[in-house]
C-alpha cells in the first residue's frame, strides 16, 4: 500500500491493521509462515475474515505490508542524522541496527527459517538507497573520492546484514561490545 493511502486511513482502520500485523508477528515466532492461514491471523487479532479481505487480498500482502512498515521504521531509527563524520555515521548507523534488529530477533529469526528472507530484501534495497544518496553527498563523497556511491551502498549494506544475520541466527552470539568493536576497526578512518 503507498504511504500516502496509509496516511488517509482512519483510526479504526489504523488499529486494524495494527491487530493483524501483530498477530502475524506473534504467529510466525510460533510456527513456519507457510503453515498460517488467514484464519488462524484474524482469530489471533480478534477479527472477522471479511474485515481482513477489506485491507488486504491474501497473507503474502500482509506480510509485504508488515515488512514495509518495518522498513520504514528501520530506517527511521538506525540513520543518524546527526553524524558528524562518515565514519560516526558508519558506527551510529550499525550500533543502532544492532539494538533494532536485537529488540526483534524472534521476528528476524522467524523470517529466516519460514523462507521469507527474500520478502526482506525489502529492507536491504531500501537501506543501500538512502546509504547511496548519503554517499552522493559531502562529507561522504569527499571521504571516498572516486568510488562510485552505489558499489559502496551495497558494499556496506550487503556487509552489515549479513553479520546482523549471522548474529541473530547464531545459538552462541558474541556480545554486542565484541561486534561493535570490530566494527570500528573495519571502518576506515577519513
Amino acid at each position: 500500500m503507498e504511504e500516502k493511502k496509509e496516511d488517509n486511513l482512519d483510526l479504526r482502520q489504523r488499529k486494524t491493521r495494527r491487530q493483524l500485523t501483530q498477530a502475524l508477528v506473534e504467529l510466525m515466532e510460533e510456527r513456519p509462515f507457510q503453515e498460517l492461514s488467514v484464519t488462524d491471523i484474524c482469530r489471533r487479532a480478534m477479527v472477522h475474515r471479511t474485515t481482513f479481505y477489506a485491507h488486504f487480498n491474501d497473507k503474502q500482502e500482509l506480510l509485504h505490508y508488515l515488512l514495509t512498515q518495518l522498513e520504514r521504521e528501520c530506517i527511521a531509527v538506525c540513520v543518524p542524522t546527526d553524524a558528524d563524520s562518515p565514519r560516526q555515521f558508519f558506527l551510529t548507523a550499525a550500533r543502532n541496527a544492532l539494538a533494532f534488529f536485537k529488540e526483534r530477533k524472534a521476528l528476524y529469526r522467524a523470517c529466516l527459517e519460514s523462507g521469507t528472507d527474500t520478502e526482506t530484501r525489502l529492507l536491504e534495497d531500501a537501506a543501500a538507497g538512502e546509504l547511496c544518496l548519503r554517499l552522493s553527498q559531502p562529507p561522504f563523497r569527499d571521504a571516498l573520492p572516486g568510488v562510485d556511491p552505489r558499489i559502496a551502498a551495497r558494499f556496506y549494506v550487503g556487509a552489515m546484514l549479513s553479520l546482523l544475520r549471522w548474529w541473530l541466527a547464531s545459538p552462541d552470539p558474541v556480545p554486542e561490545e565484541v561486534l561493535l568493536s570490530h566494527l570500528d576497526r573495519f571502518i576506515p578512518h577519513s
